[in-house]
């Protein structure tokens, strides 16, 4: 599997995962021909909220003007454009419509199930069925994004797959897989501050490997922070190359 199937793979499940949220939240979305945009108008000042993603840059500059009417529509004054790596077609269309590079930068990783060894975690791992542990840890490692994470925790049922370690019944570390077609993406990955250092989140990474393989799954996808990326890649992921964010401010 090429890394471009890997990215694009990767592509389909964040949007997919948006629509989760979109589900259950404020999340506002907007569908065009190869264009999916997504906006949060009561978080105006966080842009990691206002995106909107392309397949080609065709369908993208068909679609720049339903973009800035969908967010200056809602209030919004600003917004990103992601761009996937060696996309110089798309930049092409963004420049020329007055949109810039800023420093935003997501760095997209993926591997195939079968080309890493099928590791068990080392110590147990809890199979949640709620998402309670997983928001409390992550509102604890995210805390700017204040009560956003509770989107999580409205019905219905999260179909996703979680796992959370705990120690003396204190959840500590914690990631969720979601499925789409045989494509895992990973998400939530968090250590509380003083749990870190010990390898949880490696151990929760191994139990979501080893489970999207008895699901039947062939890849995992996720974006990592730069903290995070020397795991992923000693568990195997191949650096994709960095998401671009392209910004235009609103008049």
């Amino acid at each position: 599997m090429t890394n471009a199937e890997l990215t694009a793979r990767l592509r389909t499940n964040v949007i997919d995962f948006k629509h989760l949220q979109r589900e259950r939240g404020t999340l506002r979305h907007l569908g065009l021909p190869g264009v999916d945009a997504f906006c949060v108008p009561e978080r105006p000042e966080h842009l990691r909220f206002h995106q909107a993603y392309f397949q080609d840059a065709g369908a993208l500059a068909a679609a720049l003007p339903a973009l800035e009417d969908f967010f200056r529509g809602l209030g919004v004054p600003a917004w990103r454009v992601v761009v996937l790596p060696g996309d110089a077609e798309g930049r092409r269309v963004l420049e020329g419509a007055g949109y810039r590079p800023d420093a935003v930068r997501a760095d997209a990783m993926g591997l195939v199930l079968e080309d890493i060894p099928d590791t068990r975690p080392d110590i147990p791992l809890e199979v949640s069925e709620t998402q309670d542990d997983m928001v409390a840890i992550n509102k604890r490692v995210w805390r700017p994004l204040g009560n956003q994470l509770d989107v999580w925790l409205r019905p219905p049922r999260l179909q996703v797959h979680t796992l959370v370690a705990k120690e003396a019944g204190v959840p500590l570390a914690c990631g969720m897989a979601r499925d789409v077609g045989d494509t895992t993406g990973i998400y939530m990955v968090a250590t509380v501050p003083e749990a870190r250092g010990r390898g949880l989140a490696a151990q929760v990474m191994h139990g979501l490997h080893h489970q999207a393989r008895a699901r039947g799954m062939e890849a995992a996808v996720l974006q990592a922070t730069p903290e995070a990326k020397p795991l992923y890649q000693r568990l195997g992921y191949r650096d994709l190359g960095a998401w671009e964010s392209w910004g235009r401010e609103g008049t």
